[in-house]
């Protein structure tokens, strides 16, 4: 949002409500109608792939870059896929008839939902070669990687349980891959609680899928920000 015109911002601003989301708050269910968009501003979101025997795994994750519900915007009115909160944080709520309209204009917010949803495009699709080419350890490196770009926190807290459902494994699979990322210095994972160590070497690690999904994200968005792209607390 912090890319729109003084005019988009003036449009936009009487719309706009913050909100606070815990850790699992539902954004959408499959099938449900989207009539909102979020625009996480210190949370995180996950987009979750499911199966008919329960079974889920994400697709996609995204923070202060991205939008919730853009679907909307290319003509869907709902999704196969639940989105939910990853990380409890702050978020903006935009009705989606508002943002239809303010998207049909053309303008700045056009421009920049277009971009976010090719970058989206990007992610989803380099998450998918991961999943089928790349062992978990890396898998893991690359999630925790992203998730830490989009954190306000340099603690990440995150169960067992719901890490293992995010990168689509049991819990004792993640366990060790856990264990295996500690035991060589890069991560310190504790009651819930992940935190990076040494980031450079971690990077590293992690499989090249991390590094062009970044280096996509890095040329769309992150260049226009003082921070180089991540969150501010």
């Amino acid at each position: 949002m912090d890319q729109l015109d003084a005019d988009e911002a003036e449009r936009l601003g009487p719309h706009l409500t913050r909100k606070r989301f815990q850790t699992g708050d539902p954004l959408l269910r499959p099938g449900d109608t989207i009539d909102f968009l979020i625009f996480p501003t210190t949370a995180m979101v996950s987009a979750m792939g499911n199966t008919p025997h329960g079974e889920q795994a994400e697709v996609g994750v995204m923070g202060w870059e991205g939008a919730t519900g853009i679907a909307r915007l290319m003509g869907a009115e709902s999704l196969p896929h639940e989105v939910s909160i990853q990380m409890a944080g702050e978020g903006l709520k935009l009705p989606a008839a508002v943002a239809e309209q303010e998207f049909s204009r053309g303008g700045g917010f056009q421009k920049a939902v277009l971009r976010y949803y090719h970058e989206l495009f990007i992610q989803v699709g380099q998450t998918a070669v991961c999943n089928v080419l790349h062992g978990l350890e890396q898998r893991l490196a690359r999630w925790l990687l992203m998730c830490h770009d989009r954190s306000c926190d340099e603690k990440l807290r995150l169960t067992q349980e719901f890490l293992a459902m995010m990168v689509g494994v049991s819990r004792q699979s993640l366990s060790g891959a856990a264990k295996a990322l500690q035991d060589l210095g890069f991560i310190k994972y504790s009651r819930g609680v992940i935190e990076i160590l040494d980031r450079d070497s971690l990077e590293r690690f992690a499989c090249h899928c991390y590094q062009v999904v970044k280096l996509e994200h890095d040329g769309t968005v992150a260049e226009a920000l003082p921070d180089g792209g991540r969150a501010n607390a």
